[in-house]
């Protein structure tokens, strides 16, 4: 295991424990000359002409005009390095572990054995670099809807990262928050933010959980929960999973974009709600949110949603919008989010 070896520092009682923005493109040289950088992720089928590997790559086209890199910030010099058993390039400080990995599936003989690999690796990391939990994950999988061996990819998907996660201890109640896209590229991208300490899930009532979900959506369950909530020394996080148009478990508005956009919007307001109420947060409204992404099946989509987005959460909650295939075929869109709510109290 390679690293650059820079001593972890201890949170102080007012730092958080990252940042997260989005930011233009063009500014990708200066940003990567910064010291606490955690990470950078870069969108489009057409990678950067700069390697660094605090660059993650999400083959998804961009939407919005201008283009823009998501960029993680730390409060300090994280250290970077590389878990060479795993496959795994990482950032570190004392409090979290953020961490990739990516690699041509033909290496394997599907993807029920890629995702399986991958999670195995991923859990592996975390424990010998001494992050146990994880508290939010990012799935990027080629061709998720083609059938292999008789079973869709996305299904074969949640196989294999089922057989992985139901071997660690209290599965079920450490279920966390995901992502999980279907792109054109060649490569399987995987990225995770894992703490020492762990969140704690958060459902929403208008939706079975994802975990009981019937048996006709996967052989094993979706092993994700519709939220992570984070308390740190000074601040609370709250990561949404992506949410989609689906109340109990059907999908809703089959084939009407805008629809399904206020369906996801009331699912996300239902799930603020549900940790305002259950763990005392101050989030109102979802114009308190942070940033968003909006992945759209249908590039052709973007504007209307976007206008959409705009009338009902106003201008000032960023979101990103980007191409890539839902994880069933009657979802047009859908949305994850972030929150932080300062636990530090002004005299």
């Amino acid at each position: 295991m390679g690293s650059n070896n820079h001593p972890l520092q201890t949170l102080s009682a007012h730092e958080s424990p990252f940042q997260i923005s989005y930011e233009n493109i063009a500014h990708i040289p200066d940003i990567l000359k910064e010291r606490c950088l955690l990470g950078l992720i870069y969108f489009g089928r057409q990678k950067t002409e700069i390697y660094d590997p605090r660059i993650i790559t999400v083959e998804l086209p961009e939407l919005n005009e201008g283009g823009n890199v998501e960029v993680w910030r730390a409060p300090s010099i994280p250290e970077i390095g590389y878990d060479s058993k795993g496959g795994i390039y990482y950032s570190r400080t004392d409090s979290i572990l953020f961490g990739y990995l990516q690699f041509e599936e033909n290496e394997f003989s599907g993807l029920e054995q890629a995702a399986y690999d991958a999670y195995q690796s991923i859990l592996s990391c975390q424990e010998r670099l001494g992050y146990p939990y994880l508290l939010r994950i990012w799935n990027y999988l080629p061709d998720i809807h083609r059938e292999e061996g008789g079973l869709e990819r996305y299904r074969a998907f949640c196989l294999g990262r089922y057989q992985v996660l139901e071997t660690t201890p209290n599965f079920e109640r450490y279920l966390v928050a995901a992502t999980a896209i279907g792109t054109e590229a060649s490569r399987m991208l995987i990225y995770f933010l894992a703490a020492t300490e762990p969140g704690i899930r958060v459902e929403n009532p208008r939706q079975v959980s994802a975990f009981h979900y019937p048996f006709r959506y996967a052989p094993r369950s979706p092993s994700f929960s519709r939220a992570t909530l984070k308390q740190w020394s000074n601040e609370v996080h709250l990561y949404v999973s992506g949410t989609a148009s689906i109340v109990g478990h059907e999908t809703q508005h089959v084939g009407d974009p805008i629809a399904q956009l206020d369906e996801t919007l009331n699912n996300l307001q239902a799930l603020v709600e549900n940790a305002q109420r259950l763990h005392g947060l101050k989030i109102k409204t979802l114009n308190d949110l942070g940033p968003l992404k909006v992945y759209l099946r249908q590039g052709v989509d973007w504007v209307s949603v976007a206008h959409r987005l705009q009338d009902r959460l106003g201008d000032s909650v960023p979101a990103l919008f980007l191409q890539g295939d839902i994880c069933r075929h009657d979802l047009l869109l859908e949305i994850e989010a972030f929150y932080i709510e300062s636990l530090i109290v002004n005299k």
